[in-house]
């Protein structure tokens, strides 16, 4: 892709547009950067508007490149496109400029997880990079990284902004109620997602799940090899609960065992499955393969039991940004439990969620954040009574704390984005974290 002496605009100047106009100008295009922000130090030598985005700027373009914080539907972006200018996403930029095989996953869940233990599987034998989503910028490393394969976690955002892009591995997780405040509807974000294999042939290779429906109505137009993972053993991945075993041929009598294993919960096993299959595919040894599923160290703020304190254990889940992750912790912890919840409204649909905490041992509900009172109106109507409501973080703990009993854990896994008091969810989990230690430090204080 030849960019020399092209006119192209970063739209969006976070990491990603950072690492786009520095790649740019590596390449030799004319590079333009528009953010919305004022207070911004970008590069000498490249145009730049800052406070908004208008047409006068953006449409004097050959190509516009967006950051994934900036929406598709902006209008200056509609009003480009219907002029034939090519208005596309970070990660379809960077696929264009590498010749590297890429491993891509997506899901509403689990992305991060699932891309972090296929780059530390396939690293035991391969030269991998991790890439995408999960913090380090895409465009930022193909210049200058030759592995032997991409690891990309890839969003909805990303994926919207694709034409060409074609993994030559894809993994679709799950699809559920995430982002409705950012796309218009339920099917454009299923739409987004279907970008992750629309572009893909015959010789590539699609893992999806088939025990989600829209999972699997969506890669019903796949073109590539399908290959399904599910707990039930009618797929070619499935695990009995000791063990993972494949009934795909080149594997089938490989099985993988479960003990020792320090990922919890049985979405995490959903996330060992494709981790797994993604390994041996890429030729990984059986005894490297479990391993690495053994000494891989779960990330913060996903399920993590951080302290077991005078008989109550806290986890911290705060990366649980919509219902679903949230019902996979409930699943995740038997015990009875004190759930703190809430956060940014991204219009999303909480009706499965009280169906889960109606059966999930749950012994009170805090609620905290934007969300407080719309979920506190929805639970009466749905018949959920044990909640209360809170105007911080701080008093939420203190409640939960006050409501549990000896052996219960407290969770907070919160449903929702976390922008409408923290920066992002890990901020909002350490400061979890900081307000329990507080309170046990003052409790041994007070022996």
């Amino acid at each position: 892709m030849d960019l020399r002496d092209k006119r192209v605009t970063v739209i969006g100047y976070g990491k990603t547009g950072e690492a786009c106009v520095k790649t740019l100008i590596e390449l030799g295009a004319k590079v333009k950067l528009s953010e919305k922000k004022r207070d911004l130090n970008p590069p000498d030598g490249i145009e730049v508007e800052l406070g908004g985005h208008t047409e006068e700027f953006v449409l004097d373009s050959d190509l516009i490149v967006l950051s994934p914080g900036v929406r598709w539907d902006e209008p200056v972006l509609e009003k480009a496109r219907s002029k034939g200018i090519e208005v596309i996403s970070e990660i379809e930029l960077a696929y264009r400029l590498t010749e590297v095989p890429i491993i891509a996953i997506t899901g509403t869940n689990g992305k991060t997880t699932t891309t972090s233990l296929t780059a530390h599987i396939l690293s035991t034998e391969k030269d991998v990079k991790l890439v995408g989503n999960i913090g380090i910028p895409f465009i930022g490393e193909v210049l200058n990284s030759k592995p032997e394969y991409f690891v990309l976690e890839v969003s909805s955002f990303q994926l919207q902004g694709t034409k060409l892009f074609r993994p030559k591995i894809g993994v679709l997780l799950n699809i559920a109620s995430d982002h409705l405040n950012w796309h218009n509807s339920m099917d454009e974000y299923i739409e987004a997602k279907k970008k992750l294999f629309i572009n893909q042939k015959e010789e590539d290779i699609l893992i999806y799940n088939r025990d989600d429906r829209n999972v699997v109505e969506a890669v019903e137009t796949a073109k590539s090899r399908r290959i399904s993972f599910s707990f039930n053993n009618d797929s070619d991945i499935y695990t009995d609960g000791n063990y993972i075993r494949f009934k795909y041929p080149e594997f089938s009598e490989i099985s993988i065992p479960l003990k020792g294993i320090r990922l919890t919960g049985k979405h995490n096993l959903a996330n060992i499955m494709c981790a797994s299959m993604i390994g041996l595919l890429c030729g990984i040894s059986l005894d490297n393969l479990v391993s690495a599923i053994e000494s891989f160290t779960p990330y913060s703020h996903t399920l993590e039991r951080f302290l077991e304190y005078d008989g109550l254990t806290f986890v911290d889940d705060s990366k649980a940004t919509n219902p679903h992750a949230t019902i996979n912790a409930l699943r995740s912890i038997p015990d009875s439990k004190v759930l703190i919840m809430g956060g940014q409204d991204k219009g999303m649909n909480f009706e499965e969620l009280v169906d889960e905490l109606k059966v999930s041992n749950v012994r009170h509900i805090c609620l905290i954040g934007e969300t407080r009172f719309k979920l506190g109106e929805f639970f009466l109507k749905k018949g959920v009574r044990d909640f209360s409501i809170h105007n911080s973080l701080e008093e939420a703990v203190m409640t939960a704390i006050d409501s549990a009993k000896k052996g219960d854990c407290i969770l907070f896994s919160p449903a929702c984005a976390s922008f409408d008091m923290f920066r992002n969810y890990a901020e909002r989990g350490e400061k979890f974290k900081e307000i329990v230690y507080r309170w046990k430090d003052g409790r041994d204080n007070k022996v």
